[in-house]
């Protein structure tokens, strides 16, 4: 019967070889691009939680910020809201307030990344029914949002923060309908290449399959 035996962390991991094949020594390079071919095969396999850790990322912190204010971690808060400067303007007049305080980002951007965040969670519950967005429709999707913001910037008129939020939402829809597919596509061929090629290299008693380490 055969098992899988793991290997100490001082010994070198041995191929699993199907009988009858002779093992053939792998150069350094080799095992090295071996090595970096089964990491993109696990990002390719995690991608969409890793998208969503980045995307809890951006939407945690300015949250989080007001909180520390009011608790008075001014230190840490301050730092959430000098790094967040980066990616928004923080006008008082155009976000929210928690506690108090000010969040670390407008209420556009609290829609959109909130809204990324949340649609990325959705499509991991119906990833294999959703089929990307025409570019078109994304663009009309995001439309009112460039229309909100850019007749604001010119002072043409003064937006509201339903507005904001709902444009922002919109935003957000289009981003995640026209990646989020398109990356699972991507990341599914280049899975399908890499259990093949590792297949093949098993085969030759060159390398594990990659489908024995799930």
């Amino acid at each position: 019967m055969d098992r899988s035996v793991t290997p100490s962390l001082d010994a070198p991991a041995v191929p699993e070889i199907p009988p009858g094949v002779v093992p053939v020594p792998l150069t350094r390079e080799a095992r090295l691009i071996l090595a970096v071919d089964r990491f993109i095969y696990r990002v390719a396999r995690r991608w969409l939680w890793i998208a969503n850790g980045l995307g809890a990322s951006m939407v945690i912190p300015p949250l989080l910020a007001p909180l520390l204010m009011a608790t008075g971690h001014q230190t840490l808060a301050g730092l959430i809201y000098r790094a967040f400067s980066l990616v928004c303007h923080q006008m008082p007049e155009r976000s929210f307030f928690l506690f108090g305080y000010q969040m670390a980002y407008c209420q556009r951007d609290t829609a959109i990344y909130s809204g990324v965040l949340a649609l990325g969670l959705l499509y991991g519950l119906v990833r294999r029914h959703i089929r990307p967005l025409g570019l078109r429709w994304a663009a009309l999707l995001a439309l009112p949002m460039a229309i909100d913001g850019f007749t604001q910037l010119f002072g043409l008129r003064e937006s509201t923060w339903e507005l904001r939020v709902v444009t922002g939402s919109l935003f957000a829809l289009a981003v995640v309908w026209v990646v989020f597919p398109r990356l699972e596509q991507g990341f599914a061929e280049i899975r399908a290449i890499l259990e093949e090629r590792f297949d093949r290299l098993a085969r030759e008693g060159r390398a594990r399959p990659l489908v024995s380490q799930q």
